[in-house]
């Protein structure tokens, strides 16, 4: 017997009958509704898109059904929701079919529907096709507080007994629901500060002017963040599923917090001011490591648009900015609805000011004049000589006399200046001093030299006094 024809006749008719398998879909909700966490808790309710399920099989008038609603994980129904999302039949080209559903459970875990056909289903065919209709399903409970979450039911089809499952061989799952954050900022870190060693007013005392936008002038510095309103390419709505939030109306304030250990050195009185978008400037508040202040609804005069904060901060102009500092920024939002609110973007290196000069300094120096003593400072000067001035600090109730080393040039390649002559003080022999040098950090380096009556010499390397840069973390000198 030849078992060929009958093999390819087997195949064939497996072929014919894979063709014509279907399973039910769900074809509704095509996207998920996209719902702001800030307009919302985890017992806001919720109402979902009508929820469309795609019969794959035909039901005659002898084969009346179950179909089961679940929440999906994390979420719970409002009971009474389960009768305004009784099923309606939607049909599709030359479809037939016709029912009455009616309510066999309702709970906060699922609603179960009886659907008794009153003409037969046709069995899917190209556009030939039998839908359920579930509208008005709401969520009671759910995570969509939290963003990122999902919500959504599955839908399982059962015999009337609910004994055995038709169509599907497991429930199948529609997500309606996705979360996500209206509000986030966006604070790109801005490097474009310098500090000035040529300022009119004295070394380091203002800016460079000039530098990205905002500029900065030669006593103000500016950076900006932006405070994104609801204006990225996803438009999250409120719990109604239809309506923008909107920081203007649904918002009530946003505590900003410039951070930095370092406010020094800025205008007594308004060393931070703020320029909003729109409305009054906010009053900031400047701490010894932080800056705050609070934009409120007014200050924004756009609905879901992105708006410009810009921070201003403005030297005193009779002390040194330093050469170095760094300034993070985050922002809480308190809103109508949902609970408060760390804005994503937040940035601990936002604002990062630079010089055009490098500062070193000896915490500790002599000016002993005695037989035998040498006291100097060495400088190594791998670029094109430059200028310096020094600046010394003395102890409590003790006055400083600039010497005739208090200015004067570094040449290139290595510089010795005698102690004695950088500065002397009212009683005593011993203080503090600061060089700054008009020359990029990486052409200096620099010791503090001291030997007493032709003992051991001393060689303490000078540290720089701002940012990390100094030479306890193995930084150059």
């Amino acid at each position: 017997m030849n078992k060929f024809p009958i093999k390819s006749c087997a195949l064939a008719i497996a072929s014919i009958c894979a063709s014509a398998a279907f399973a039910g879909t769900i074809t509704l909700p095509a996207t998920s509704t996209k719902y702001a966490v800030e307009s919302l808790v985890g017992t806001t309710d919720i109402t979902l898109p009508t929820i469309r399920y795609q019969m794959g099989v035909a039901r005659t008038t002898a084969q009346d059904f179950t179909v089961i609603v679940k929440p999906t994980a994390g979420a719970t129904f409002t009971a009474a929701s389960c009768t305004a999302a009784l099923p309606t039949i939607t049909l599709g080209g030359a479809a037939t079919g016709a029912f009455t559903p009616t309510i066999k459970r309702a709970s906060t875990t699922e609603c179960a529907y009886e659907v008794d056909v009153t003409t037969a289903f046709s069995g899917p065919a190209g556009a030939d096709l039998v839908s359920l209709n579930f509208p008005g399903l709401v969520l009671d409970t759910h995570t969509l507080n939290i963003a990122g979450n999902t919500g959504g039911v599955t839908v399982g089809l059962w015999d009337l007994g609910e004994t055995a499952r038709i169509d599907n061989s497991a429930d199948v799952t529609a997500t309606a629901a996705l979360s996500g954050n209206a509000l986030t900022l966006t604070a790109s870190s801005d490097t474009a500060t310098t500090a000035d060693v040529n300022n009119t007013n004295g070394p380091l005392y203002g800016f460079v002017a000039g530098g990205a936008a905002p500029v900065d002038t030669t006593s103000v510095a500016s950076a900006k963040i932006t405070v994104n309103n609801n204006s990225g390419a996803t438009t999250w709505l409120k719990p109604d599923g239809a309506t923008a939030w909107e920081f203007t109306v649904d918002g009530t304030s946003l505590a900003v917090t410039i951070s930095g250990t370092n406010f020094t050195g800025l205008h007594a009185t308004t060393p931070v001011t703020v320029t909003p978008t729109a409305g009054a400037a906010p009053t900031v508040t400047t701490g010894a490591s932080s800056a705050t202040f609070t934009l409120l609804p007014a200050n924004f005069n756009a609905a879901n648009t992105a708006q410009d904060v810009i921070v201003n901060m403005t030297a005193a102009g009779n002390t040194s900015l330093g050469t170095s500092r760094s300034f993070g920024v985050s922002v809480l939002a308190d809103v109508v609805t949902g609970a408060d609110e760390t804005l994503a973007g937040g940035n601990t290196s936002w604002w990062t000011w630079t010089a055009n000069a490098v500062q070193l300094s000896a915490p500790y120096f002599s000016t002993d004049n005695g037989a035998g003593v040498v006291t100097s400072f060495i400088f190594q000067n791998v670029g094109p000589a430059t200028v310096y001035s020094a600046s010394c600090q003395a102890e409590t109730g003790k006055t400083v006399t600039a010497g005739t080393a208090a200015t004067g040039n570094l040449a290139a390649g290595q510089t010795v200046i005698d102690a004695k002559d950088v500065c002397s003080f009212s009683a005593g022999i011993r203080g503090s001093v600061t060089f700054t040098i008009n020359a990029p950090v990486a052409n200096i380096k620099g010791t503090y030299n001291l030997s007493l009556n032709g003992g051991a010499a001393a060689f303490l390397p000078m540290q720089r006094p701002y940012g990390n840069n100094n030479t306890s973390n193995g930084s150059s000198f």
